[in-house]
This record gives C-alpha cells, sequence and structure tokens, in this order.
C-alpha cells in the first residue's frame, strides 16, 4: 500500500517532542516518557511514497524482482539445452554426396585394353547411433557410366544401381543402452544439480532478505529506545534548570545533563543514518529498478519484531529427517554422485576389448537402361550380404586401468562429501533449535530487566528530587535502562532471524502463499 506523506524535516520532528532550549525550564511542564510507538522515524516524512511492507511481502518481492536470482535462473535454463543437445546425438542423419568424374587407362595385354571412361553418381541415405550402442545406416547410390574402348565387348553406356544397409553393434565396450546413453543420463543429472543448486540460491536469497527485514526492523525500534532515552536526559535536564532558577543547585550543575542531552542527540543522529542504510539494503534485495523509482521508495516494515511464536513441537530428528528430504544442497549432493557412478560404470565398461558385430546387406543393378537396373535393386534380384566380427585389445589396458581407478576414488569422494553434508545439515537443525529456546527464554529474561531497570530509574529521579542521590546516578540509571530495552530488541531480532535460520536449515524457507507465513 502506497501513501503520500508530506514532507517534515528531522529537526522538526524533535521539536514537535518539545525543544529543550525554546521555552525557559520553569515555564516547561513536566513530561513523561512518549510511547514507543508514537515516536515518528524521520526518513518516513521526506515526502517519498511509503511502502507498508510486511515480511511475507518482502519474501515474495524479492522472489520476484531480485537481480541475482534473475540472473541465477537462467543456469537450470542452460541445463535443459544441453540435455536437449545430449539427446539430439540419437536422431537420424540424412547424408548425401554427388561425384563427376573422368578417367582413362592405357592398354595392358589383349585382356586389359585402353578405356576412357566418364562417371556420374551420387549416394543418398540416411544413419543413426543407436540406443545400444551400435550404427545404423541405409544408402542409395546410382551411376551413370560411358566408356569407349577399341576392343569390342564393351557396352559404351551403363547404368548401375545400389541398395546398402549396415549395422555395427559393440558387444563387448560399448555395449548396451546405460553405455550409449550415458552423456544423456549425465545431462539429467546435471540438470537435476542445476535445478536444486538455483533452489539453494533461491532459499539463500530469502534468508538474506529476513535477515535484511529484521535489521531494518531493529534499527527502527532502537531509534525510538534512544529517542525516549534522549527524552528522559532532557526531562533530566529540565528538572535541573528549575532547581538553578530556585538556587537550589548551583549553575555548574547543568553542566553534565547538557552533556548526556548532547550524548543523546549524537545517538539519535547515528541511528537515523542506520535506519537509512538498512533501508538500501533491503530494497536492493527487493527490487530491480526497472520502474525507474527504486531509491524514491521509503519502506516501512509493519511485521512486529516482538511476536514470539510457540517452540518447535517434537524432537529435533523429526526435523533432522525433514531437512534430509528437502535440502537442496543436499538434492545437489545427490546428483553429484549420480555423475560420478555413471562415470565409474562407463570407465568399467571400457576396460572391456572392442568386438564389434558388423552385418551388412545390398542389392545391385548394373545395366544398359536404368529401370532395369532400378528394377534388379528394387526386386533384390542379385542380393549381397555379410557377417564379420572385429576386435582389438589394447596391450596393457593401461589407460582405461587408471581412468576406473579415478572414476572409484571420485565415486568413494563424492560418497563422504554426502556423508558429510548430511552430518552438516543435521549440526545445523540442531543448532537452529537451541538458537530458538535460547533466544526465547533471552527475550523474557530481557522484559524482566526493562521492568527491573524502569523501576530503578523512576526510584532515582524520585531521590534525586529529595536530595538523596546524584545527577550522575539518574544518568547511570538511563543508560542502564537504554541498554537493556536494546538487548531486549536484539533478542527479539535474533529470535526472529532464527526462526527463520530454522525453515532455512530444514530446506522449507519459501515465498509464502498470500496473506500467510
Amino acid at each position: 500500500m502506497y501513501l503520500q506523506v508530506p514532507p517534515l524535516k528531522w529537526a522538526t520532528c524533535l521539536l514537535s517532542m518539545g525543544s529543550l532550549f525554546a521555552q525557559d525550564p520553569a515555564e516547561q511542564e513536566p513530561t513523561g516518557e512518549t510511547p514507543a510507538q508514537e515516536i515518528l522515524i524521520p526518513s518516513d516524512h521526506e515526502g517519498r511514497q511509503v511502502l507498508e511492507l510486511s515480511i511475507e511481502d518482502a519474501l515474495r518481492f524479492a522472489r520476484r524482482n531480485n537481480l541475482d536470482l534473475k540472473a541465477e535462473e537462467l543456469r537450470p535454463m542452460q541445463s535443459i539445452e544441453v540435455l536437449r543437445f545430449e539427446e539430439a546425438f540419437f536422431e537420424p542423419e540424412f547424408f548425401a554426396d554427388a561425384r563427376y568424374g573422368r578417367t582413362r587407362e592405357a592398354r595392358r595385354n589383349i585382356f586389359s585394353p585402353s578405356i576412357r571412361r566418364e562417371v556420374i553418381s551420387g549416394d543418398v541415405g540416411i544413419r543413426s547411433q543407436v540406443a545400444t550402442g551400435g550404427l545404423f545406416e541405409m544408402s542409395y547410390a546410382p551411376a551413370r557410366v560411358v566408356q569407349s574402348t577399341n576392343t569390342p565387348g564393351f557396352d559404351p553406356m551403363q547404368f548401375s544401381s545400389s541398395f546398402q544397409a549396415t549395422v555395427t553393434q559393440p558387444l563387448l565396450r560399448g555395449f548396451g543402452s546405460d553405455y550409449a546413453l550415458r552423456r544423456v543420463r549425465t545431462a539429467r543429472a546435471d540438470m537435476g544439480e542445476s535445478d536444486a543448486v538455483f533452489e539453494r540460491q533461491v532459499q539463500d536469497t530469502l534468508l538474506t532478505v529476513a535477515e535484511a527485514y529484521w535489521e531494518l526492523v531493529f534499527s527502527r525500534e532502537n531509534y525510538r529506545v534512544l529517542f525516549q532515552a534522549y527524552e528522559l536526559a532532557q526531562e533530566q535536564l529540565r528538572i535541573t534548570e528549575e532547581r538553578i532558577r530556585v538556587r537550589d543547585l548551583a549553575e555548574r550543575d547543568r553542566v553534565a545533563d547538557e552533556a548526556e542531552v548532547a550524548r543523546r542527540l549524537e545517538e539519535l543522529i547515528r541511528a537515523e543514518n542506520l535506519i537509512r542504510q538498512r533501508e538500501d539494503i533491503l530494497r536492493e534485495l527487493l527490487f530491480d529498478d526497472s520502474d525507474g523509482n527504486v531509491w524514491a521508495r521509503n519502506l516501512q516494515p509493519i511485521t512486529s519484531i516482538a511476536e514470539i511464536g510457540a517452540l518447535p513441537p517434537g524432537s529435533w530428528q523429526e526435523y533432522a529427517r525433514k531437512a534430509l528430504n528437502n535440502r537442496p544442497d543436499l538434492l545437489a549432493r545427490r546428483f553429484s554422485l549420480r555423475k560420478a557412478e555413471i562415470d565409474l560404470e562407463t570407465a568399467n565398461r571400457d576396460l572391456l576389448p572392442q568386438l564389434d558385430l558388423v552385418g551388412s546387406y545390398a542389392a545391385n543393378g548394373v545395366r544398359t537402361d536404368y529401370n532395369d537396373a532400378w528394377k534388379d535393386t528394387r526386386r533384390f534380384n542379385f542380393p549381397d550380404w555379410s557377417v564379420q566380427l572385429q576386435m582389438s585389445v589394447p596391450i596393457g589396458n593401461s589407460a582405461a586401468r587408471a581412468n576406473e581407478r579415478r572414476a572409484e576414488l571420485e565415486v568413494e569422494r563424492e560418497r563422504r562429501l554426502l556423508y558429510a553434508a548430511e552430518q552438516q545439515i543435521q549440526l545445523e537443525v540442531r543448532d537452529a533449535i537451541l538458537q530458538l529456546n535460547t533466544f526465547r527464554e533471552s527475550i523474557r529474561a530481557s522484559e524482566e530487566s526493562v521492568r527491573l531497570a524502569e523501576t530503578v530509574l523512576d526510584t532515582e529521579q524520585e531521590r534525586l528530587k529529595v536530595g538523596r542521590t546524584t545527577i550522575f546516578e539518574v544518568q547511570q540509571r538511563n543508560q542502564e535502562l537504554r541498554e537493556v530495552r536494546s538487548q531486549l530488541l536484539r533478542n527479539q531480532l535474533d529470535y526472529q532471524i532464527a526462526g527463520d535460520t530454522f525453515r532455512y536449515a530444514q530446506g522449507i524457507l519459501e515465498v509464502p502463499e498470500s496473506g500467510s507465513r
């Protein structure tokens, strides 16, 4: 939701809370501490567009607009194209060629006269790799031969027509669909790994966004804590001024209070700058500046940092099992192991000798008329077929053995990495649950500390009014209250981040549906 807020300078915001030097202290009424929710954040009132942003909205914006994710989402698309490329290896290939040539042979003897020959020929056919590891080729080759000789008995013109089909099938090395499809299987594993790696990057980005969101909430709430401390310092100076006016204190007694006010004001200035820095970090994560307004928006987080959920039910083992099933980085590691296993299967097969079965079948026709030659070929009047075995055995086979050993070591390395990743994930789940419990208890303790610090400060101020303590002691109590309030906010921040880290550790940190998280 966008709102237009009229411009309001930071100094005007402070003056609206009561200026320290604008009025006579004797004319000022005692002012209580402003409730935190009523304290204005200076950067919210600079005339820019205001975007009220929940944590769910932030995650959705990041998933849709984050520039790094937009770049990385192309990698799975690339892996799909690699798979298509590898599968295209088995697509049939059409081939054709045409030839023209002239030859002249000298007379050798009465049986080998001199011949002049002109040949026009060509080939057309298809060939294809097959999933069993073999090669299939089928072709048709017509030819026209014009020849002349000084010896009778030679036809001056002949036509030939030839059809041939050849199959080469490995029987040992290279046999089987698992070997022939190894590159396709590897490409599929690469595609699965790319998807898992991208999903991991999505979750990494979402966790970074959640942390940036809560850091912004913390910086805004801490600004209010510092403003309350500033107000207390102002009130203490007002009291001192009043006592100086009635000659209950000396003029020099205001110096310490004035220094305290200046110190608190410096903290406010730094806190405001931190808010702007946190906003910029979150803007960069959420928007791509396609509309040119990325730096013109003011982000106002609306999800409370004080919301504390219930403790995770069940044992940590249940969440660890969920993590082992869901974590995309673990899935990527499994795909990496699968690729290593495919390489090992290939290396094992490459140890075998090369033994190929080659079969061919042909039909030929040679006539003085092309139609007659074509009929002979079409009717297989003159068939020709053959079957042969071709074998080769590397002596020593050292290269294949070394490759097999390397593949075995790579598989073992991937298995160890997978096992280490599983242990690391279990550790992360245990640690995330521990952090949730720890920060939950810390929040309770901090809330009690804030209550006690507020009581102590009130008591110390009353004692100062009757002259039973010093201004320094009041300043110390004010400082202690500011510190415990900031610590409470820090514990709430850590708790919220721990909750997102817990979901991240399980691999379920996702973009929430509208209205849910």
